[in-house]
């Protein structure tokens, strides 16, 4: 650690890469094995222009890293550090010849297949549980007090039953969807209106399906489009929740603004810069029906089309949005980098174009209750199937 820090002190102060290098080394000889010492000597080697030795440092501390205990693993502090290190990675990449750019990726896309066939087999049931919402009447939008016109005006919405997904779709989830794709070239149940050759990879131009977030398996998946989350739905025997699906799910039957109450609380919540991305982490904060992250984590893709005064006009049962394109399709739930609590409410309403991809969107999947269970709606609606958990 006195080296460490005196390294640190060089590098800081001084701008002495090269003395804090030796300092660094001196450390390494003493203990190889410590991930913080090849997390410092990458980043120097990066500022002396080695790229090549930078990647060999900043690979021995990945690797260090995640071989390190379960109980550290579930610290965010370690998550943020392997993330980073795996940002670093790819950023020095970039430099590489295509050749070894090529070799990296292999062996990266490799490890990822391993890893997220772990977590299916550790977690698959756990992540395709649904939960049911019974048949009813809830409050949907807000009064004018709220001063938005798109949520007003407030009113009594009846749905027919149906099943919601508890969590969030994940990384390791849309990876198998990816897999499947890739091996059958079946598009059949994709949305017929999708881009021509569209293979579904999520990312955008700068973060493509290679970049290291998609290396956690239970993140919810981003930077996914509304077709990729249709075609995702379809494929899993599923589909897009309507808004008013959505909002019921997250929202009761009381109108009330939060998950769990009309008082903010951000205990509940999975949001701000630190909070952890891993599905299903804040449990305290699920719908009274027992879904989490609705508010916080990600937002969501809708089925409907999006329109700014579609309430003044939407049938008061089971509406599913304009009849036709606005070229807008509704996105529910405010993420992680909401700025503020008013942002987070369950009424408030977001749009995107089809084909908007963004670090905050992804989805969850819905069901008919009966095609998933093959009674009548009166039979699916006794009071007993209330917020029944189904595999």
């Amino acid at each position: 650690m006195y080296y460490i820090l005196e390294g640190n002190r060089l590098r800081e102060e001084l701008n002495d890469f090269e003395g804090a290098l030796g300092e660094y080394k001196k450390a390494e000889k003493i203990n190889p094995d410590l991930p913080a010492i090849h997390f410092q000597m990458g980043g120097i080697y990066w500022k002396l222009g080695k790229q090549r030795e930078a990647l060999t440092h900043l690979d021995k501390c990945k690797t260090l890293l995640e071989a390190q205990p379960p109980e550290t693993k579930s610290d965010e502090s370690y998550k943020k550090t392997l993330q980073d290190v795996k940002v670093y990675i790819s950023k020095l990449e970039k430099g590489l010849k295509p050749s070894e750019k090529n070799q990296r990726k292999e062996l990266t896309m490799a490890e990822r297949d391993e890893r997220m066939k772990k977590a299916l087999l550790e977690n698959k049931g756990k992540w395709d549980e649904m939960v049911l919402i019974p048949a009813g009447k809830f409050i949907m939008g807000t009064t004018e007090d709220e001063f938005i016109p798109e949520e007003t005006p407030q009113h009594e919405v009846f749905l027919n039953s149906y099943f919601i997904d508890k969590y969030e779709v994940t990384n390791a989830q849309y990876w198998a969807f990816l897999q499947s794709i890739k091996s059958t070239g079946d598009h059949s149940k994709c949305f017929p209106g999708e881009p021509k050759n569209k293979d579904h990879t999520p990312g955008t131009p700068h973060t493509g399906w290679d970049y290291p977030y998609y290396d956690y398996p239970d993140y919810p998946v981003t930077r996914v489009d509304w077709y990729d989350a249709y075609a995702y739905a379809a494929w899993a025997g599923k589909r897009l929740p309507t808004e008013a699906e959505w909002e019921k799910a997250a929202r009761g039957t009381d109108g009330r603004r939060f998950p769990w109450g009309n008082v903010w609380d951000a205990k509940r919540s999975n949001v701000g810069p630190d909070a952890p991305l891993s599905v299903g982490s804040f449990e305290y904060g699920a719908s009274v029906y027992g879904c989490l992250d609705l508010i916080g984590s990600i937002s969501e893709w809708c089925y409907d089309w999006y329109h700014p005064e579609y309430y003044q006009k939407s049938p008061s049962m089971n509406p599913k949005g304009p009849e036709t394109s606005t070229g807008m399709r509704v996105i529910k739930g405010a993420s992680l980098f909401a700025p503020y609590a008013y942002k987070m409410r369950c009424a408030v309403r977001i749009f995107g174009k089809p084909d908007d991809r963004n670090k905050s969107i992804g989805f969850r999947c819905a069901k008919d209750h009966t095609a998933e269970t093959g009674k009548t709606v009166k039979e699916a609606n006794k009071p007993e199937d209330t917020g029944k958990v189904v595999h």
